[in-house]
């Protein structure tokens, strides 16, 4: 989608969804940011404000899906989104000892489960006004299983791979939204 004027972004107060509000950030924009942190998201989003971008801001974990629900739901009925980025992500490898039992569901539940609970609350309505953009973002490491991060590589595969064949699947009938991308970050190229 070009230009988006409605963008909501999970994982906002650092890291890539830090660099994706402040990207976005600008006059007539309205951006919706989530993270678990009150001060860094706060930070965020005063530098969004500054920037232009008229900003509402929510402390949810994406493990909650009926409070992230209701807040999609709240801030598309004040200014219907256009895109949304679940991009909220965490990982836990500690080299070669891996991931514990507990690090592992909890990697499962932000990284698979909050990109579920992030996106179908959103897509329902995109549905219905048959527009809208939802970016899941991925890893490089849902390609190939690293050492020492099992769970953070499957929970990456697992989006990536849902979000293939999702691309038709979230349309019902005539009713698709616009696009469903899977967004892999590339590494830094040094600015060239």
């Amino acid at each position: 989608m070009q230009n988006p004027k409605s963008i909501l972004i999970t994982g906002a107060s650092s890291g890539i969804g830090e660099a994706l509000a402040r990207q976005y950030a600008a006059s007539g924009v309205h951006l919706a940011l989530t993270g678990r942190d009150s001060e860094r998201l706060e930070a965020v989003a005063n530098a969004c404000r500054e920037a232009g971008a008229d900003v509402t801001t929510c402390l949810v974990d994406v493990q909650d899906r009926d409070e992230l629900s209701a807040w999609t739901r709240e801030v598309d009925a004040t200014a219907p989104l256009d895109l949304v980025i679940a991009n909220a992500g965490v990982s836990a490898g500690t080299g070669r000892a891996g991931e514990t039992a507990e690090q592992a569901k909890r990697i499962m539940a932000v990284n698979v489960d909050g990109v579920f609970n992030t996106i179908l609350p959103a897509v329902e309505q995109m549905k219905n006004r048959r527009s809208g953009q939802v970016a899941i973002m991925s890893s490089l490491a849902g390609f190939r299983g690293f050492p020492g991060a099992p769970a953070y590589c499957a929970s990456k595969a697992a989006v990536r791979l849902w979000g293939e064949p999702a691309r038709r699947t979230l349309c019902a009938g005539d009713r698709c939204i616009g696009d469903l991308s899977r967004v892999r970050p590339q590494p830094d190229d040094g600015g060239q």
